[in-house]
């Protein structure tokens, strides 16, 4: 463990993430804590934040175990974005917080489209008006739980508040701020014009900082907790995607990174903001200053694969749970055998809507072309191949705005999965590049950590040292061909069924889930038992 050491802490949709990462980029410590998504109603999308707090706990606790003595010379967190914690007067939080995936106030984000220009809002914000971003939360919770918007005393976002615990700090970065619909992202401040229009409350929004600033150090009470040595600079941060940017080493437009958790984001760097007079694409600020991030969504990727495992998946689950293996590594290798295309089975991949390029917030998940001889590998497969059709889709907006795109790297789930990169290189039709480091979000926050405290001297040296890539998928040209004459059948399909998406949508009627049982866990027990 030669030179300083960094540490990267992502909260994400599923789970919290710890890395520890030396001046080369190599991992030197790595855990991951799950946490549950709360589901209380159709639309509704919750999280709790001490179970974030919980998480990153035993997750830091088991990297600094790991380390036996390492020293670690910063932490850089970076987070979710547009779910924003209120805490009241004494830091104490005010209950669950409405997450991105939340849709529930699609109702305000209707309202603000007939009520105001939202061109205008997208080029000062660089955000379409969507239940997504946060003003539109906050304008739910107006109408609907005043009392808990009057009783906060601070609105933080996911990493804000992992900030706040570990040092009693209470800012925010100029990157998640972005994702408010609430900050001027080209004069990087507070857009107040809009907190007064919608009588939002701005003084409860805490200082912006810049992402590789240090605002506090690790405090004894924290210290006691996660075992990290008290006084440890932390600096501020940022959005998981902007991280993600970084941590993949995309310096310029020429390279973008799709991240497939949740969901998928295709993200690049820009020197300059892009504003896409369609308004398909969302600009952000980046965590690397002076520069802007070009940002594409997609609600819904990772997520439909884990419904997959969770839902049609038992044999697979199963076989992980006597043989040890991934589920999803053994699904891989059971959708590698089906040809592409699936036999004809089309996936759309919309099942919480469509963000962007299409933003279509109503949109269902469509799966086409079923037949008796279709397995569930064939719908593995499709699932993938639905995805890489809609980020098809993003690369043809990124063309039309003059980026030219020579390499994709994938990053999150996605890079783990062989085949998924490979179907991507075959559908988008550019080089699919793996980095060493998957969870670029945590290798982002650490090289922020690295530039705070001054280690290297500037971000594309802190690049050329930590960033490197593992693994190259060039495209099969016959692949492809059969991948167009789909892309084109799935256009087609979307535009068939997008008027079906409202009229469907009021037969969702509020119901108690119900009981789910943890299935590979009951495996493994049954397991043991029977050995035993």
């Amino acid at each position: 463990m030669e030179g300083e050491l960094f540490m990267g802490i992502d909260v994400g949709t599923t789970n919290a993430k710890c890395m520890v990462f030396n001046d080369k980029g190599e991992v030197v410590a790595s855990a991951t804590r799950e946490y549950p998504t709360y589901f209380p109603k159709p639309g509704w999308v919750e999280q709790d934040p001490e179970d974030w707090w919980r998480a990153v706990v035993e997750a830091v606790r088991e990297c600094v175990n790991k380390l036996k003595g390492g020293k670690i010379g910063g932490i850089g967190v970076s987070s979710q974005r547009e779910g924003v914690v209120l805490l009241d007067k004494s830091g104490k939080p005010l209950g669950r917080v409405m997450i991105w995936m939340d849709r529930r106030s699609l109702p305000q984000a209707e309202r603000i489209k007939q009520e105001y220009d939202i061109r205008e809002i997208y080029r000062r914000t660089g955000v379409i008006v969507d239940p997504t971003f946060t003003a539109t939360k906050l304008l739910w919770l107006k109408e609907n739980e005043p009392e808990l918007l009057r009783k906060a005393g601070v609105l933080l976002q996911a990493k804000d508040y992992i900030i706040y615990k570990l040092t009693g700090a209470k800012v925010t970065d100029y990157s998640i701020a972005s994702r408010t619909m609430l900050l001027d992202v080209i004069k990087r401040e507070w857009a107040y014009d809009l907190f007064e229009e919608w009588d939002l409350p701005q003084d409860k929004f805490p200082e912006l900082k810049y992402s590789d600033e240090i605002v506090g150090e690790v405090s004894e009470e924290a210290s006691a907790e996660t075992g990290l040595a008290k006084g440890i600079p932390v600096v501020a941060g940022g959005g998981d995607r902007s991280c993600e940017t970084l941590g993949a080493g995309i310096l310029d437009s020429s390279i973008v990174e799709e991240s497939t958790g949740t969901g998928s984001t295709t993200a690049t760097t820009l020197d300059k903001p892009l504003f896409d007079p369609k308004m398909r694409v969302i600009i952000t600020c980046h965590v690397i200053k002076g520069k802007w991030g070009l940002e594409v969504g997609i609600s819904t990727a990772g997520a439909i694969l884990r419904w997959f495992r969770d839902n049609l998946g038992l044999p697979e689950k199963l076989a992980s749970a006597i043989m040890r293996r991934r589920a999803y590594e053994l699904m891989d290798m059971e959708a590698e055998y089906v040809p592409p295309g699936s036999h004809g089975l089309l996936l759309v991949p919309f099942f919480m809507g469509a963000r962007a390029p299409r933003w279509k917030p109503e949109a269902r998940g469509v799966l086409f072309g079923l037949t008796l001889y279709h397995s569930r590998a064939h719908i593995a497969r499709a699932i993938m191949e639905g995805v890489a059709y809609e980020l098809r889709k993003v690369m043809e907006v990124l063309k039309e705005l003059g980026i030219e795109v020579k390499e994709l790297r994938a990053l999150g789930g996605g890079g783990k999965t062989p085949l998924w990169a490979k179907i991507k290189a075959d559908v988008i039709k550019v080089k699919v590049s793996i980095p060493k480091v998957l969870d670029a979000a945590c290798l982002g926050g650490a090289i922020l950590a690295s530039l705070g405290t001054g280690y290297f001297k500037d971000v594309r040296d802190a690049v050329n040292n930590m960033v490197s890539i593992e693994r190259n998928f060039e495209t099969n040209p016959e692949n492809s061909k059969i991948y167009d004459k789909l892309y084109n059948i799935y256009n087609k399909l979307i535009d068939s069924v997008s008027p079906l998406f409202k009229e469907l949508s009021e037969f969702a009627k509020v119901e108690p889930r119900p009981v789910e049982w943890d299935v590979e866990k009951l495996i493994h027990l049954l397991y043991r038992l029977e050995t035993y």
